[in-house]
């Protein structure tokens, strides 16, 4: 079999795919960070942000009311509106500079304003005005208030059509168009349903490239202490490496994956009316895609610390480019082909509507596809990363080691402005678990 494996290109392929796919598992099983980012990560965030999301909605926004006109219209109109669970009138003042200093003291989020001729425009058939004013430090109750003032202007209006057409016989009148509210999806009109759900992919994407860019960060550590070399790299070419690095992080997130996507969302009641196994077939490509992506991003991860400044900030960047918080038809081309290249945009975009609005995945077909057509870019991406930056670093690294053994090291430190050099550089200092070199 050894003889067959050293004359058989595929088979030596397929062997250096295994040796790395089993050296990338223990490292990231060795590593506290990495298993931070893999795991605790993925076990956490989606509690925490449905803990902060909870409760989704409000009720009873307090608000003021200042009545200029007096008159019954204006009356009924505040009555109508307090009866919404939305809003709740607390008191009425007399002037505007008076409800703005209740609005300053957190007394009420909202101020209602009836101008005087109120009561008299609407009897009159004219365009009659009620002012709101809302507390924007809380988009929720915003929210919230304009749903309460929509919903009591739709009735009050149909009331007045009512009275008007009342001359009308009933026969007539009994066809009257109603208005009822009806949710689909989001059937509690919640924010957390309608967020989260989409954050979740977030998560598993931020997870894993932070995790991948930090086992390159310490692979990079290792090399600066040992001439450019990484004595626990196994050998490889590019093609095998990717994949075999890629097979260990898919295989490392199916337990996270179900927990995230299916289990999570059950404990904070979260719509759930996709179909798990059209979702899991969606996820493959999200997270090959991912993982390809993470190797691209490397060459920016120069220690293990770099990678929060390289990539953290990327996560709100994701989150506007998925459509969560401006929908995606109303952006720039540039933006829009920007979000095109995120694995993350196409799958909360398919995530969402399978599991919120029962979308099968043939209906989601070209997110779907979008999702492969994107692994093998990234893949593309990571070969070259791979080969021509990441590779031709090591040979320089290893070229100004020959030349001189502590360049490296005195370069490194020169970056990072330290001055004075240990006297005692142990094993542990080079970023090599204890143990390991004696594997070797």
């Amino acid at each position: 079999m050894t003889t067959d494996r050293r004359h058989n290109p595929l088979l030596r392929w397929l062997h250096d795919i295994y040796l790395v796919w089993k050296r990338e598992f223990w490292f990231s099983f060795h590593d506290e960070g990495v298993i931070i980012f893999f795991l605790v990560l993925c076990l956490v965030y989606p509690v925490l942000y449905a803990l902060i999301y909870n409760t989704e909605t409000a009720h009873d926004v307090t608000v003021v009311v200042v009545d200029d006109d007096r008159s019954a219209d204006s009356r009924q109109f505040s009555r109508m509106l307090d009866a919404t669970p939305e809003a709740c009138v607390v008191q009425y003042v007399p002037t505007i500079a008076d409800a703005q200093r209740c609005m300053h003291e957190k007394e009420c989020y909202g101020i209602v304003h009836f101008d005087k001729g109120f009561g008299q425009r609407v009897h009159r058939g004219e365009q009659a005005h009620v002012t709101l004013y809302c507390d924007m430090g809380v988009m929720i109750r915003y929210k919230q208030l304009m749903m309460a003032m929509t919903a009591v202007q739709q009735t009050f209006n149909s009331q007045l059509l009512q009275q008007r057409l009342s001359v009308v016989p009933v026969s007539m009148n009994s066809g009257s168009i109603s208005n009822e509210q009806v949710a689909l999806g989001n059937t509690s009109m919640g924010l957390g349903s309608a967020v989260l759900p989409a954050i979740f992919i977030l998560v598993l994407q931020q997870s894993m490239l932070l995790g991948i860019c930090m086992l390159h960060g310490g692979s990079r550590e290792r090399r600066l202490h040992n001439q450019g070399v990484d004595p626990l790299e196994i050998p490889a070419g590019v093609s095998a490496s990717i994949l075999g690095k890629s097979l260990c992080y898919w295989m490392i997130y199916i337990i996270p994956t179900i927990y995230t996507l299916v289990i999570a969302p059950k404990f904070f009641d979260f719509p759930q009316v996709g179909d798990l196994r059209g979702i899991l077939v969606l996820v493959l490509p999200f997270l090959l895609a991912s993982s390809f992506m993470g190797q691209a991003l490397k060459i920016f991860a120069n220690d293990r610390e770099s990678t929060f400044i390289a990539l953290v900030f990327t996560s709100l960047i994701f989150v506007f480019l998925s459509g969560i918080s401006w929908p995606r038809c109303s952006m720039s081309p540039l933006w829009l082909i920007a979000g095109n290249f995120v694995p993350s945009t196409w799958a909360v975009n398919a995530y969402v509507q399978m599991q919120s609005n029962g979308a099968t995945l043939a209906q989601q077909s070209t997110a779907y596809w979008m999702l492969w057509v994107l692994t093998g870019v990234m893949f593309v991406l990571a070969y070259a990363v791979e080969r021509f930056i990441c590779r031709r670093r090591y040979r320089r690294m290893q070229h100004y080691a020959k030349r001189d053994a502590m360049a490296l090291i005195r370069e490194e430190y020169r970056r990072q402005a330290i001055d004075v050099l240990p006297e005692n550089i142990n094993q542990a200092d080079f970023g090599i678990p204890g143990g390991m070199l004696d594997e070797q």
